[in-house]
This record gives structure tokens, sequence and C-alpha cells, in this order.
């Protein structure tokens, strides 16, 4: 991880110093998502042996929720990790996380306050879902290197109605 300082605008409007930190991009437990080159090897060695993988969209490695029943792990069918490539190597073209496990940008984790979000500064536009009408919602998150790129393809981020992020995912085609 490169070594930066960088400043940025929180929710409250104060100012956050981050050493350490690239914000330029979009990283998934260290995997820059629509970035370089990844193989099937290299989605297992940092997440594991899946689940399940789908062939429909390229390849998309599937972990599922794992609960403790009489101390052995059983799946639920809930997959909290989906990690896509185009084939079996790749950049990666789509990933979605609803689990502490993984990590956006070395950074923040399912169950972070939403407004960890805006620490890491780019662009942003906050949805709040009228159809709940509970304080729940999503942000766009831009990052800083992508420009003025689409709202899209850029990194979504959900949360519940106390302001806990509850997922994130992209999609890029």
């Amino acid at each position: 991880m490169c070594s930066i300082s960088l400043f940025a605008q929180t929710g409250s409007g104060s100012a956050v110093q981050l050493d350490g930190y690239d914000f330029s991009t979009f990283t998934i437990n260290g995997f820059e998502v629509a970035g370089p080159e990844y193989t099937e090897q290299d989605i297992i060695r940092v997440f594991g042996q899946p689940d399940t993988v789908l062939y429909e969209f390229g390849r998309t490695y599937m972990y599922e929720r794992k609960i403790k029943i009489l101390n052995k792990e059983v799946g639920t069918g809930d997959y909290y990790i989906q990690i896509t490539l185009p084939g079996s190597s790749g950049p990666i073209i789509g990933a979605f996380v609803a689990d502490t496990s993984s990590v956006m940008n070395g950074y923040i984790r399912v169950g972070d306050p939403v407004l960890k979000v805006y620490d890491m500064g780019g662009r942003f536009k906050d949805n709040k879902s009228n159809f709940k009408g509970d304080g729940s919602g999503y942000i766009w998150w831009c990052p800083s290197g992508w420009g003025n790129a689409d709202w899209i393809v850029c990194p979504e981020i959900s949360y519940d109605k106390d302001g806990k992020i509850t997922s994130f995912g992209i999609w890029t085609l």
C-alpha cells in the first residue's frame, strides 16, 4: 500500500487526516476492482474456496454465510460475498460484500458507521430509500482517481436505519 497523507471531508464537515490510505480507486481485501488481471487462484488465495461458482456473466465466485449447529458449520443459502471475473482470469468486473470478513480500501467494513465513507474523499451521492421511510439508503462513492465516471459504475455502499453499513458492491459493466 502506498503511503500518502490525505485530508478528507467527513459528513460533519471537519477535516480528517488519513495516513497510509489510497482512496484513488476501489479495492476489496487489497484487490483493485476494474484494475489489473486476477486469476481464479488469486481469488481463492484471498477469499478462500468458494461455495458456488456461477458461469453466467463470466465467473462469479460465491461465498455462503455459515452458522454453527451442533459444532458443525452449515451454509445458510445466503451468499455474503460475490466476486466476478470476465472468465478464468481478468479484472474484477463485479463484487458484492455483506460480511465483516472483507475490507473496502483497507478502511471500511460492514458494520462501520456510514459516515466513514465521507472520510475517503472523491464524489458522493446519498440516496435515502423512500420506500422504507426508515432512514436507510445507499451512497454512491466515486473514488478520486476515477474522475467524472458515471454513478452507475461507482461503488454502492448500503446502510441501515441506524447509519451502519450493511453491504458494499459494484458492477462495472
